[in-house]
């Protein structure tokens, strides 16, 4: 089941039954995991808010990670360092286009402008 499904069984179940409707509220990992028949993971919190008439609840997902603090990888490190790269590259030298690469292929030379 997914997270979506989960919800929607609580809340039917929550609805119909006033007891689980209490429990759910006093103790949600017990509620649900009574529900789901698994324990739920230690560190995991539950919070579960009931609306009054005139109140509503806006829940937003985890904010993504700051691309900043992302890590990079190996080749992007690389260009990023001043490091070699192994894959040929377009160079523009004044007017005109070459390959340019750290290593030697068929297709690619060394090129300096």
């Amino acid at each position: 089941m997914d997270r979506h499904e989960i919800e929607t069984q609580l809340i039917e179940k929550a609805g119909a039954d006033p007891a689980f409707r209490r429990r759910l509220l006093d103790d949600p990992k017990g509620a649900i995991a009574d529900l789901l028949g698994a324990a739920l993971p230690p560190g995991m919190t539950i919070t579960v808010l009931e609306e009054k008439p005139g109140q509503h609840y806006l829940v937003l997902p985890p904010a993504p990670p700051a691309i900043d603090a992302l890590p990079l990888e190996d080749l992007e490190l690389a260009l990023v360092g001043g490091g070699r790269t192994l894959r040929p590259m377009e160079v523009l030298c004044g007017m005109t286009n070459v390959l340019s690469s750290n290593v030697r292929t068929e297709n690619s030379t060394r090129t300096s402008c």
